[in-house]
C-alpha cells in the first residue's frame, strides 16, 4: 500500500435478496473487515438490472424495498465500526451499466423519471443532487452486452471503472487506456456477488469515507489510489 493510503474501500458489491447471485450483506462486512477494508458501497442492481424487487410495485414502494439490503447492512456496519455508503448499478441499455455514487434512497425515491432513464437522465439527475456517474466495466464483452464499449456519453459522467475484478485482464487494460487517453477519472471495484470474491479492487485513501459527502470530496480530488494495481 502507498505510504498513507490506509483506508480501504470495496466500491462496487452486490447483496442478496436485491441483486440477482448477491449474498448476505452482513456477511460481506465481516468478511471486508477480515481483509483489513474500512468500508464499502453496495451497488446493488437497480430497476433494469438483475433486480429481485417486484417491478410492478408502485414507484416508492419499488424503492423502499430496495433500499431495505443497504438498511439491514447500516446498523451492523455502524456496531462494527465499519463504514457503510449506498449506491447503485443500473443498466442504461444495449448490457452497459452505470455506477452511482453519493447519493441516497430518498433522491431516487424523489425522482421517478429514473424508471428505466439513460445514462444522460441519471447523470443529470445526480449531478444536480452532488453525487458522481461511473461507466462500470466499459469493455466487458458477455453474451448479453450487445455494446462492450464505452458509452456514447462518457462526457457527461464522471469517469470510468478502470479495473473491475470480474473483468479479463485485457478489458481492465483497455479501459485504463482510455482513462489515459481522454483524461477521466477513475474507480475500481471487485463486483462482487459471492462471499469471499470483495475486496479484490477498490480504493484507498488517506482518511476514512465517512459519508457521502466525504466520497465525493475524495472522488473529485484524486485524492485515492485504485488498488491492487496502484497499491
Amino acid at each position: 500500500m502507498k505510504e498513507n493510503y490506509a483506508y480501504k474501500y470495496e466500491m462496487h458489491l452486490h447483496t442478496s435478496p436485491c441483486s440477482g447471485g448477491g449474498e448476505d450483506i452482513r456477511a460481506h462486512i465481516d468478511d471486508l473487515i477480515g481483509k483489513g477494508f474500512s468500508g464499502m458501497v453496495v451497488t446493488n442492481h437497480f430497476y433494469l438490472g438483475d433486480n429481485r424487487v417486484d417491478r410492478n410495485l408502485p414507484w416508492k414502494e419499488f424503492v423502499d424495498a430496495y433500499r431495505q439490503d443497504y438498511l439491514y447492512g447500516l446498523e451492523y456496519a455502524r456496531a462494527l465500526d465499519f463504514d457503510l455508503l449506498f449506491g447503485l448499478e443500473e443498466h442504461v441499455g444495449h448490457g452497459q451499466e452505470i455506477l452511482i455514487y453519493g447519493i441516497s434512497p430518498e433522491l431516487i425515491e424523489a425522482h421517478p423519471e429514473l424508471k428505466g432513464a439513460s445514462a444522460e437522465k441519471y447523470a443529470e439527475v445526480v449531478h444536480s443532487a452532488g453525487g458522481l456517474v461511473y461507466q462500470a466495466h466499459p469493455y466487458r464483452d458477455r453474451h448479453y452486452i450487445t455494446k462492450p464499449f464505452p458509452l456514447e456519453c462518457l462526457d457527461c459522467l464522471d469517469g470510468i471503472e478502470v479495473l473491475n475484478a470480474g473483468n479479463f485482464p485485457e478489458w481492465n487494460e483497455s479501459a485504463r487506456r482510455l482513462a489515459d487517453e481522454r483524461g477521466l477519472a477513475c474507480v475500481a471495484g471487485s463486483d462482487a456477488h459471492t462471499i469471499g470474491t470483495a475486496g479484490r479492487a477498490g480504493i484507498a485513501a488517506k482518511e476514512r469515507i465517512k459519508s457521502n459527502e466525504d466520497l465525493v470530496r475524495i472522488l473529485k480530488s484524486g485524492a485515492y489510489v485504485i488498488i491492487p494495481t496502484e497499491a
